[in-house]
């Protein structure tokens, strides 16, 4: 087959289909779904954004200030990322100028490949409150009368002393010298 000129002077648009349909007008029905999930992927981020995942953040604070870069950049990202495929949803050019497809096809592209992006930077940012948290170790005491307390070492004992936080809630002060023995257990 030979490409040549149209009976109307023009040559044939550089993308076709295969079943006839207007291809400007399926690029432009594409471009307005992934739109829709566009807002969908912006909601998502800005949902993430607020959640807050305890009083304190876990991790060191360069992680946190990683994580608050990528969240920002998601959000970036995300807003770019309308506009591009925003463009050729609602196109506003002159309407009497011919739309070039091969040009919307190209943003369209991109603004698939940077949702994508926004997603992955907003789950790489959301993997920062995963960081394990540090949890005093639990101890139990066995004291030189038979009996035993059982909990996490506090801090901030007077000298000669050790305070022990139960699970009951209560925090015991122990003397080091009635102490016959601690040993780490995995719970009290």
């Amino acid at each position: 087959m030979t490409v040549g000129m149209q009976p109307d002077g023009n040559y044939p648009s550089a993308v076709s289909t295969v079943d006839g349909g207007d291809p400007l007008a399926k690029l432009i029905d594409s471009a307005r779904g992934w739109h829709g999930v566009q807002l969908g992927v912006l909601g998502f981020i800005g949902f993430c954004g607020v959640l807050k995942m305890g009083a304190e953040a876990p991790g060191p604070a360069w992680l946190q200030w990683l994580a608050t870069g990528g969240s920002v950049g998601a959000f970036v990202t995300a807003l770019w990322s309308i506009v591009m495929v925003g463009q050729v949803a609602w196109p506003t050019g002159d309407p009497s100028a011919p739309a070039d497809p091969v040009a919307m096809s190209g943003r369209l592209r991109t603004g698939i490949r940077t949702t994508i992006a926004a997603v992955a930077m907003m789950a790489f940012a959301g993997l920062s409150a995963w960081w394990p948290t540090e949890q005093a170790p639990s101890v139990e005491v066995s004291l030189g009368n038979g009996s035993r307390a059982c909990g996490e070492v506090a801090e901030g004992a007077p000298a000669g002393a050790m305070w022990l936080n139960t699970a009951a809630g209560e925090t015991l002060e122990i003397h080091l010298t009635t102490v016959a023995n601690v040993r780490p257990v995995a719970s009290c």
